[in-house]
């Protein structure tokens, strides 16, 4: 059979403007993080989770020597299924503006990190004013905190001694 070029030209010219069978293309939507955090506490929800109170912080040391600093956090755990969901305004903090109340926080993987903070304080001569008042206040608080405990720790007793002569 043969073909007309005419009409082969007509036809691919039609079929270029011809857009039949092209479907409708979608917009692909970006989710926002409220739409995000409201997924998360929807998982969450199915696990049952129970929420910590008397957390005051929450510090996630990151590989590059900075911590994710939460104050004021508020911490859902679901402790059989290791599921744990911490909420709040994060902020990313140098290790040095932390000191010293995170010493104890700082375990073995952040060994390094310690030593280089060791060496540059070494370097500059001691801890930065405001880190050193920090320091002053946070170990003043802990000498009122044991003073307190002691008094309510239990008197020893002394053979030829009462109980009321310990109280008065």
């Amino acid at each position: 059979m043969p073909i007309d070029p005419e009409k082969l030209a007509k036809l691919q010219k039609a079929s270029a403007n011809n857009k039949v069978g092209i479907g409708a293309r979608r917009k692909a939507k970006k989710s926002t993080p409220a739409e995000d955090d409201t997924k998360v506490q929807a998982a969450l929800k199915k696990l049952n989770p129970q929420t910590m109170d008397g957390v005051q912080e929450v510090n996630f040391f990151k590989d590059d020597g900075n911590v994710l600093h939460f104050n004021r956090a508020s911490i859902q755990a679901s402790a059989q299924n290791n599921t744990y969901a911490v909420y709040g305004r994060p902020q990313e903090k140098n290790l040095t503006e932390l000191l010293p109340g995170i010493l104890p926080q700082l375990g073995s993987e952040n060994l390094d990190v310690l030593r280089q903070l060791a060496e540059t304080i070494q370097k500059n001569g001691g801890l930065d004013a405001a880190n050193a008042a920090q320091f002053a206040h946070d170990h003043e608080h802990d000498h009122d905190h044991d003073h307190e405990h002691k008094e309510e720790d239990i008197p020893e007793l002394v053979a030829g001694e009462s109980f009321e002569d310990q109280v008065e």
